[in-house]
């Protein structure tokens, strides 16, 4: 008698998949940016205002980690401060990544309205920035430094392979030459490095 090969597992095939679209991901395959955007999101259809806002949110709580390490590398840290000065602090890098993402918003949306030449729809701009946002995954990765050391250098990788898969989604949400999609992220990119650096040194 033939032995009888077992069927493979359903949830093993799906976390295999899993892997290789995040693999994809990483390296800027533009198929799997398509299929997580359109197939996954579905983005062209409806778009749940409740995910955008939870996207913005997770983006705003992880630049404010970001800005208060890099805050962190500048200053040394006092472990005798109040408990109020720790708040005030929290809440000063909150409004920091705040008013960064803000800047970096408007210079996105206005570069796509001006650079790539987009009519004003709200629906098409909300669409844009959710693919903006969800590129914006490596983010993830600085919440890495709370259990490892890493140099500060780590902080501007990680900030570039961002803008690099910003340029991507942008591109295949908008199907515009990617010269255009660099000159979009990059102004964004710019424009919130700048404010942050002028808070950050600013008494």
């Amino acid at each position: 008698m033939s032995a009888r090969l077992s069927p493979i597992p359903t949830s093993s095939v799906n976390s295999w998949y899993g892997m290789i679209i995040l693999i994809d991901l990483i390296l800027h395959k533009t198929r799997a940016y398509r299929h997580l955007l359109f197939n996954k999101l579905h983005i062209g259809s409806s778009i749940d205002k409740g995910i955008l806002c939870q996207f913005i949110l997770m983006h705003i709580v992880l630049d404010a980690f970001r800005i208060s390490v890099s805050k962190s590398n500048k200053v040394d840290g006092d472990s005798s401060r109040s408990t109020l000065s720790t708040i005030c602090n929290c809440s000063e890098v909150l409004g920091d990544a705040l008013l960064g993402n803000i800047i970096f918003t408007a210079m996105l949306l206005l570069g796509v309205r001006y650079i790539l030449k987009f009519s004003f729809d709200i629906t098409r701009y909300r669409e844009i920035l959710l693919a903006v946002i969800i590129s914006s995954y490596f983010k993830l990765f600085l919440l890495t430094m709370m259990v490892w050391e890493f140099p500060s250098s780590a902080i501007f990788i990680v900030e570039t392979f961002v803008l690099s898969s910003n340029v991507v989604a942008l591109r295949v949400v908008t199907r515009f030459p990617k010269a255009h999609c660099v000159g979009v992220c990059f102004m964004a990119h710019a424009a919130k490095h700048l404010t942050e650096r002028w808070l950050m040194w600013t008494p």
